[in-house]
């Protein structure tokens, strides 16, 4: 029998000191918690927690032509960003308008951008860029720098206090997806105002032969403030009760940007991108399903799996991608497509009789952004 191989992020030595239960999931052995998943969502909500988000992908595009070829590869349009001080959300399209997958793009200078991928997702982006590359004969470099490059995650309504305490107050002038280097023990740390939670946060991209100590500078910063470790069950109901997609879960090639709610993304009147006529055609003909939110009268002991289906009246009308229950608010809540001729239905009835799903509006917590785009004062030290 030959054993599997894994691979460990930085601070799995930490992981162990602290407890964690851990998991394996998309090669990498990850924590799944350290106390109980809905303590560690809770305590995300009012505090602060650090999480390893290590295993994300991450690539640089560098060169005379890396705009040109990074303008030409993502949906949304890179000009609405500022070098060298903000990050953009969009989607990485095939030619046929498919999600090869939703990444973050930092516009670093003019030959340097800095992306992050999903964990499941970093080997065929890479493929995809180049591809793309080639294709424009563009004078340009992509970089897989996720083994050299660190990645933290500092979330929470205290984690102003816990990052400035290590930078210092220009962290406070970062507004949402703003980016900023700092020097930090003679290192320099690119920090952005980003994260999966829907909370006030900050992501650390660093050296990864620092990423031991990083993690222990940043516990001894949020000692004041009650940081603890968040792991990844956690991390998936937080972005659950936000309405974030997961990749892999709510969205992958075989769906498009307008079925999946991310049509905000794809920026027809930029010009020329990959998949740009497929996306305008889907965008005139319209998309025949639609991700949709729900709040389920299921027992939170026997949750309905990913792929559990929808009927109306004996008819299916879809099927669930995301199934969580929410400490938060307190209920069990889910996301899945719908086909569109039951837009409007309020309620639906899950496969085999398990319970009922009531469309609720996305996303479910803070709708309004305001937790995530809060302004941030002088924090005091």
């Amino acid at each position: 029998m030959t054993a599997m191989l894994v691979r460990t992020t930085p601070y799995y030595p930490h992981h162990l000191a602290l407890g964690a239960e851990m998991m394996e999931k998309g090669g990498w052995l990850r924590p799944a918690f350290y106390t109980s998943p809905a303590e560690e969502v809770l305590h995300t909500r009012t505090a602060v927690g650090i999480f390893d988000v290590h295993s994300m992908g991450k690539f640089e595009v560098v060169g005379r032509e890396a705009f040109r070829l990074m303008q030409y590869a993502m949906t949304n349009d890179l000009r609405r960003i500022e070098k060298g001080r903000q990050g953009i959300y969009t989607c990485l399209c095939n030619d046929q308008g498919g999600i090869v997958d939703d990444v973050i793009v930092y516009y670093l200078d003019d030959e340097r951008f800095y992306l992050i991928t999903n964990t499941l997702s970093r080997e065929k982006v890479g493929r995809r860029l180049t591809e793309l590359r080639d294709r424009l004969s563009a004078d340009a470099w992509v970089v897989d720098v996720t083994n050299a490059t660190a990645y933290l995650a500092v979330q929470g309504p205290k984690s102003a206090e816990v990052t400035a305490a290590l930078f210092g107050d220009g962290i406070c002038g970062l507004r949402y997806f703003e980016m900023a280097w700092f020097r930090f023990s003679g290192v320099d740390v690119l920090v952005t105002r980003t994260g999966y939670t829907g909370e006030l946060g900050y992501e650390l991209h660093f050296p990864s032969e620092y990423a031991y100590r990083m993690w222990e500078c940043v516990m001894e910063a949020g000692r004041p403030s009650d940081i603890r470790p968040v792991g990844g069950y956690a991390i998936q109901m937080l972005r659950a009760e936000k309405g974030y997609r997961a990749y892999g879960t709510d969205m992958d090639e075989s769906n498009n940007p307008y079925e999946a709610g991310l049509g905000w993304t794809v920026r027809l009147d930029k010009g020329e991108f990959a998949g740009r006529s497929a996306l305008d055609e889907i965008r005139r003909r319209g998309v025949t399903r639609k991700l949709t939110g729900f709040r389920l009268d299921v027992e939170t002991d026997a949750l309905p799996g990913k792929g559990t289906a929808l009927f109306v009246g004996g008819a299916n009308a879809g099927r669930l991608t995301t199934v969580s229950p929410s400490p938060t608010l307190g209920c069990v809540i889910a996301m899945g497509y719908v086909d569109v001729s039951f837009a409007g239905t309020s309620a639906f009835e899950l496969e085999g009789g398990r319970g009922i799903a009531r469309a609720a509006a996305v996303p479910f917590y803070d709708p309004e952004a305001r937790r995530l785009k809060t302004e941030v004062s002088r924090v005091g030290k």
